[in-house]
């Protein structure tokens, strides 16, 4: 008699860990579809670290460089 009640316990115990197992990884693919999978190619990482380097590229700084000791 016991071992009919224990049962059911065990299968939903399964089915919860298997349940919050299938969550997670689709959370993760998620976490890295959103950040990771769109990589920039590297000739257009090239192209900005170039025009950085070479004083044509744009200045995203948060502070203005004329007036920042005033």
């Amino acid at each position: 008699m016991q071992n009919k009640k224990r049962f059911p316990i065990k299968l939903t115990l399964a089915w919860e860990i298997f349940f919050a197992l299938l969550i997670k990884g689709a959370l993760l693919f998620l976490l890295w579809w959103a950040f990771f999978s769109h990589a920039p190619d590297k000739q257009s990482i090239s192209n900005s670290v170039a025009e950085r380097l070479s004083g044509t590229g744009q200045d995203f700084s948060l502070t203005s460089r004329r007036n920042s000791h005033d």
